[in-house]
């Protein structure tokens, strides 16, 4: 791959973002969209080949600007809750714009599996709709990345010792069919979005599920007491459970139950995670992510 083509990322602070950035690096020249240049800063000055430039992602004009002589841009909008509904579409058709008129020839759009009901995934569905029409009328071609759930995430619901000593994991409005599709986004995205990029042509307009595993919660659980050495078991709750403060989180857990996370893979889950283990053989398991650090996703103590 060519040391001069330029890679623009949007959301490069971020989970997604900040890995991929370190992984493009050296191979690419990446520049960097952030509202705040402190957390690049440290990189930057390490790597000659990354550039930090402050961005707003809503103004689209400064996008535009901002990606002239880029040859990709990995976007990644950010699912702020709190905000009405569509403003993240908004954000996001707005910087597929940008890119097409700016002279952007790879779009690397994170969107999320459409048909799914719950608001990121329809936001991220629409934009990504709307990327491929942009594409008809433009020389912008585009690829999909469609991440899991991530281990991380775990850490908003950590488990919770019960009073006889159980560790239990408790989850609202699934059960124990519900096969949750895990990624370790900060170590393996990166790695994969380096593999995309190093030949977009083969995964032109195509929507690759980022997965390292696939497993129910009975499965998480028992996983996490082998590794701890504590006993374990899974617990479905039909409200939200104390520890947890998402918001949407039983309207997220109940679309997953009922339409499947990954909609066109239900009933052959374990086929999803193929494509990306494919671009990248080091995907980390659920058991793998648990063991890299001891201290993490403590349990509640009783």
């Amino acid at each position: 791959m060519s040391p001069n083509k330029v890679v623009a990322v949007i959301g490069s602070t971020g989970a997604q973002g900040f890995s991929v950035v370190q992984s493009l690096l050296p191979s690419f020249f990446v520049r960097a969209f952030t509202r705040s240049q402190e957390k690049l800063q440290s990189l930057a000055s390490e790597n000659p080949n990354l550039s930090v430039v402050q961005v707003d992602p809503n103004d689209t004009a400064a996008v535009k600007a901002a990606l002239h002589g880029v040859w990709a841009l990995f976007v990644n909008t950010f699912s702020d809750y709190t905000q009405p509904l569509g403003v993240e579409e908004k954000q996001g058709k707005g910087i597929v714009d940008a890119a097409a008129e700016a002279g952007v020839e790879w779009l690397v759009f994170s969107s999320l599996p459409d048909n799914m009901p719950f608001r990121a995934f329809v936001d991220k569905a629409n934009v990504m709709k709307y990327a491929r029409e942009i594409a008809r009328k433009s020389s912008m071609k585009n690829v999909f990345v469609e991440l899991g759930y991530y281990m991380s995430n775990s850490l908003w619901n950590p488990p919770v010792q019960a009073a006889d000593g159980v560790v239990e994991f408790r989850w609202s409005t699934i059960d124990e069919k519900t096969y949750l599709p895990l990624i370790a986004t900060q170590t393996d995205l990166g790695p994969i979005l380096k593999a995309i990029l190093e030949d977009p042509a083969k995964w032109e307009d195509t929507e690759i599920p980022i997965v390292g595993e696939t497993l129910t919660v009975p499965q998480i659980a028992e996983i996490y007491g082998r590794v701890r050495n504590v006993p374990t078991r899974a617990v479905f709750l039909h409200h939200i459970p104390l520890e947890t403060s998402f918001d949407g989180w039983i309207d997220m857990h109940r679309d997953f139950k009922e339409v499947g996370y990954f909609p066109a893979y239900k009933g052959r889950e374990s086929e999803i995670r193929e494509i990306a283990s494919k671009l990248y053989p080091g995907l980390k398991s659920w058991e793998a992510w648990l063991r890299e650090d001891d201290t993490r996703l403590d349990y509640v103590k009783h």
